[in-house]
């Protein structure tokens, strides 16, 4: 096993040789990349094979941001760009948050990012036409991680579309190692492993940099954002995005987390080729919720008029009625071309969500007794829910 494989100093020259680039690497980059890497050196399990395509992994993910260092060391009216009203959606995962993502995506007014853009990000799109190989080259990453993954597409079936996929913001955040998402660093052998640190306000100043890097020459729209994170940081998310607007949708925890259980089992016994021990991951995972929910609760920003607090089931009932409450109460116009669009997405036989089967979701394959747990959000209900929940 070779020292060099999973050495800072290597990967970061290999990423400087990929990109064309020498002397723009941050400290804290370079610093959030050495945790890292000190994690995965502190598996005694990681065989070289998994060394190599972790490696791989992170050479291409350190080109790409060094990509985008280029980009604004070369055109640095970059960072004039404004962000202006940009809607973050900060619901838990298996509450319709990817649909609302879409539909507010489909508002011509609105601008998404899909994973070409983070796979791919530099040149901007603003600069010149995207190459079709770039594209290609971004579908070929998603792709990879639906083949490392079997079953994630009937969990998910939004994968499907590939290089065109809407992404989350944590996924944007990997870029700069202030997240650790699964899809492109899918061969390491665990990404469990958190950096960067509970001060958001770095995370946040890239994620609004590469916005700008890819807003720059293109038409000024409101950005769509997407994230589990913001609801930890929000007080960061306003410092940076003064008029964010954010969208929570609120759902039952009981007819969502295992949904989520069955999404994180899949995702982990993929990437760790069945050495998951599903009960000990489910353990873990309902623990860091209950940690979510309880700053969910404490969380002062909570009741900021700037967050939009939506029932599921009454956007599910009517998710037309329930944007438009939005945009009315966040001062945007709602327009007859947004509904249309919204409309059309509902309609399309594409975007069902069972088109690859649905699961049948429970407690049970992960040990869970739901009755040892379900009063630890019984504060939860009473504040977002009331008597409107399954």
């Amino acid at each position: 096993m070779s020292d060099r494989i999973l050495d800072t100093a290597s990967i970061l020259a290999s990423a400087e040789i990929a990109s064309g680039t020498y002397g723009l690497i941050e400290d804290g980059l370079r610093a959030r990349l050495d945790a890292l890497l000190a994690s995965f050196r502190s598996n005694t399990d990681i065989t070289t094979d998994q060394q190599i395509a972790t490696r791989r992994q992170l050479v291409r993910l350190m080109a790409r941001r060094l990509g985008i260092a280029r980009d604004v060391a070369n055109h640095p009216e970059i960072l004039n760009e404004e962000i202006v009203d940009p809607i973050f959606v900060i619901g838990f995962g298996r509450t319709g948050t990817s649909i609302q993502q879409a539909l507010l995506g489909a508002d011509p007014a609105n601008r998404t990012v899909a994973a070409w853009q983070v796979h791919e990000p530099s040149p901007p799109p603003g600069q010149m036409p995207v190459a079709p190989g770039r594209r290609a080259a971004a579908a070929g990453v998603v792709q990879h991680y639906c083949d490392r993954c079997p079953g994630i597409l009937s969990l998910h079936p939004y994968w499907d579309e590939l290089a065109d996929t809407l992404i989350e913001d944590e996924e944007i955040l990997l870029l700069d190692l202030h997240d650790i998402y699964p899809v492109a660093l899918c061969d390491a052998p665990a990404i469990s492993v958190r950096v960067g640190s509970d001060d958001f306000e770095d995370a946040y100043r890239f994620l609004k940099l590469f916005m700008q890097h890819q807003q720059w020459k293109l038409p000024k729209k409101r950005w769509i954002m997407k994230g589990i994170e913001h609801q930890r940081h929000l007080s960061t998310l306003f410092r940076i995005f003064p008029d964010a607007r954010c969208l929570f949708p609120h759902r039952e925890p009981a007819t969502f987390l295992p949904s989520n259980l069955a999404i994180a089992a899949v995702v982990y016994d993929g990437i760790t080729d069945g050495a998951m021990d599903r009960r000990s991951m489910a353990a873990g995972y309902l623990a860091d919720f209950k940690r979510r929910i309880d700053a969910v609760i404490a969380e002062p920003g909570m009741d900021d008029p700037r967050v939009r607090h939506v029932n599921f089931n009454a956007f599910i009932r009517d998710p037309i009625a329930s944007l438009r409450g939005c945009y009315e109460a966040w001062g945007f116009g709602w327009t007859a071309e947004a509904e249309e669009a919204m409309r059309a997405w509902l309609a399309n036989p594409a975007n069902n969500g069972d088109r690859y089967g649905r699961h049948r979701y429970t407690f049970e394959p992960f040990g869970i007794d739901w009755a040892q747990h379900s009063g630890d959000y019984d504060e939860y209900r009473s504040r977002y829910l009331g008597d409107n929940y399954e």
